[in-house]
């Protein structure tokens, strides 16, 4: 997760198992449904499956919580 969200980061954020998505993420930074909130969840979920992992439900609240909160409710 840290290393897709550091591609991502033009906001210059430390990446770290505290970091809240939305520093770094945005609605609204894109074309459409395209922005970096939508291809950082896409690109979790393809890495995970790829990876042989379930592709579980994410909280709603995801994108206001941390690296460490997610990855808790996901992996």
């Amino acid at each position: 997760m840290k290393f897709h969200l550091g591609n991502f980061n033009d906001e210059g954020v430390e990446i770290n198992d505290n970091t809240i998505h939305n520093t770094v993420l945005s609605e609204t930074d894109g074309y459409g449904d395209s922005n970096s909130k939508s291809i950082y969840r896409a690109a979790i979920r393809w890495t995970m499956k790829k990876n042989g992992h379930e592709d579980k439900p994410w909280p709603a609240d995801w994108f206001e919580k941390s690296v460490d909160y997610l990855s808790s409710k996901i992996l």
